[in-house]
């Protein structure tokens, strides 16, 4: 029975080490095939999950490969083995388009391992593409709705800093975060010397675009395109 086991344990290491040599020379088909292989013969370890969700998520297959990362981290013995995998399972999310949940796992590997500047920066950048991506859902709920009123008092209130908000007795209700039309039975006074509605709407737009443009050339660095590497079995360390 031990050489059995012996002879099972070298067999898994050797598929192992041919999966990350076909994985090393791009052949990332080969290499998922060697780490199934590796998984019938013991379907227990860290490595060989991790190393298939590394060469599923190659192959752009996210959904497959954030399987793989889950069992990988439930496996894990080590820390630094556990911040892997949660950190990949935020790199597959955030392929997904889902970078709330990528933002999730990203923090969950700096509580495994707080001093990884790249996990650090990837949540930087999947807190930002969440907030683009909310300000798009935003922008699509009120391109419908027509100015003025309690619709474009919320959208410019979401827009506008907390101080534009205070009222001065002296200056009326002439803040630019607020639209009071519909509301104030006085509106001659109030909108003497304001800006046109459509002008308004033009400058908070470009500054809303400045803040995408920022967001973007982050993102088009493309930090959390790849998968991080871990140790593989056979691989120099």
């Amino acid at each position: 029975m031990f050489s059995g086991f012996v002879f099972g344990q070298e067999n898994y290491r050797t598929l192992v080490y041919e999966g990350n040599e076909k994985f090393n020379g791009k052949d990332y088909d080969g290499a998922s095939s060697k780490y199934m292989e590796a998984i019938k013969a013991n379907g227990k370890d860290f490595t060989a999950h991790y190393n298939l969700g590394n060469a599923l998520y190659k192959r752009k297959k996210y959904e497959e490969a954030k399987a793989e990362y889950e069992k990988a981290q439930k496996l894990s013995q080590t820390i630094p083995d556990k911040a892997a995998a949660l950190h990949n399972l935020g790199n597959t999310y955030m392929q997904m388009n889902q970078p709330e949940k990528a933002a999730d796992y990203y923090k969950q590997s700096l509580k495994q391992n707080p001093y990884s500047e790249a996990t650090r920066k990837n949540y930087e950048i999947a807190k930002l593409k969440e907030k683009e991506k909310q300000q798009k859902k935003n922008q699509q709920n009120n391109s419908g709705k027509g100015g003025g009123g309690k619709d474009q008092q919320q959208n410019d209130d979401q827009k506008g800093n907390p101080k534009d908000q205070k009222q001065d007795q002296g200056q009326g209700q002439q803040n630019q975060g607020k639209s009071q039309q519909g509301d104030n039975p006085d509106q001659s006074q109030n909108n003497a010397g304001k800006m046109p509605k459509d002008l308004e709407n033009q400058i908070l737009n470009k500054v809303n675009d400045k803040e995408k443009e920022t967001a973007r050339r982050i993102l088009n660095k493309n930090s959390y395109s790849m998968p991080k590497a871990t140790r593989k079995i056979g691989d120099a360390e």
